[in-house]
């Protein structure tokens, strides 16, 4: 407490900003410091700012910044949670809100660089119960490829893909992956409409599936790359099919679904 404290005081001075810095790292330093897992809940914001001796305000701030970085997750009503150990070298734009043709081919480009490898990695790390969730995902996921709820759908498959993401061990690229995912989810969803072959996609995850649980690093890597590189292939020829060409700007979550059904906005 007496070395919080005397950071506080030496800091007092200083404008907000660099505050709330430094208070982002001493909550992290608590959150390691109390060995707090990913779950755990942490003190009350005023149980938070009384111990680092600063305002309520300031506290939310440095949590805000903590929830985009991935370091907590703040449930309303509910309190603080902890959703990882550290901060994502990636962070994602919360503010992101528009629909570029062209965005959906770059951000499919990206994925096709990082995933593949990951997915290779991932054949050779995964154990039981790891390929044994992401069969559970693959479940749950054929629960809505009647094409009548994509947004379930693509947060089901995107958690798929996460999931092998993080089962290669390698963190940062991990955080890469779900950096691009979260950054661009209403992408996720026009792609989703774009591509319009639900079935196809998902025997290609089973696929993929069977080949980590048979460890073919080879094969795992040759199978998703494969698969993403279709969905882009696709993808660009249905967007020239319909003559989408300008971006489609200030759309929801509800609207992204709007796909190949030739809706856009001037």
């Amino acid at each position: 407490m007496g070395r919080n404290t005397d950071a506080v005081l030496r800091y007092s001075e200083r404008e907000r900003p660099s505050l709330s810095t430094d208070l982002v790292r001493w909550i992290i330093e608590l959150i390691r410091n109390d060995d707090l897992r990913p779950g755990d809940r942490l003190p009350s914001v005023r149980a938070l700012a009384e111990r680092f001796l600063v305002t309520t305000p300031t506290v939310r701030q440095a949590l805000g910044r903590l929830q985009t970085s991935g370091v907590v997750e703040i449930r309303h009503g509910s309190g603080v949670y902890v959703r990882s150990r550290q901060e994502r070298v990636v962070l994602t734009n919360p503010s992101h809100n528009e629909i570029e043709p062209q965005t959906l081919l770059e951000l499919l480009d990206a994925r096709l660089l990082i995933e593949p490898r990951l997915a290779e990695m991932t054949a050779r790390e995964a154990d039981v119960d790891e390929i044994a969730e992401l069969q559970q995902l693959l479940d749950k996921a054929e629960e809505y490829l009647g094409g009548d709820n994509d947004e379930m759908l693509n947060r089901t498959n995107m958690h798929f893909h996460l999931a092998i993401a993080n089962f290669s061990k390698n963190s940062i690229l991990a955080q890469v992956v779900e950096s691009l995912i979260e950054l661009y989810s209403f992408e996720q969803l026009a792609i989703i409409s774009f591509y319009n072959d639900r079935p196809r996609d998902h025997q290609e995850h089973l696929d993929i599936l069977a080949a980590i649980r048979d460890g073919d690093a080879g094969l795992v890597r040759e199978l998703m790359h494969r698969h993403i590189s279709g969905v882009r292939s696709t993808v660009e020829t249905r967007q020239a099919e319909h003559g989408v060409t300008d971006g489609w700007r200030g759309y929801t979550a509800e609207d992204a679904t709007f796909g190949i059904q030739g809706r856009g906005r001037e």
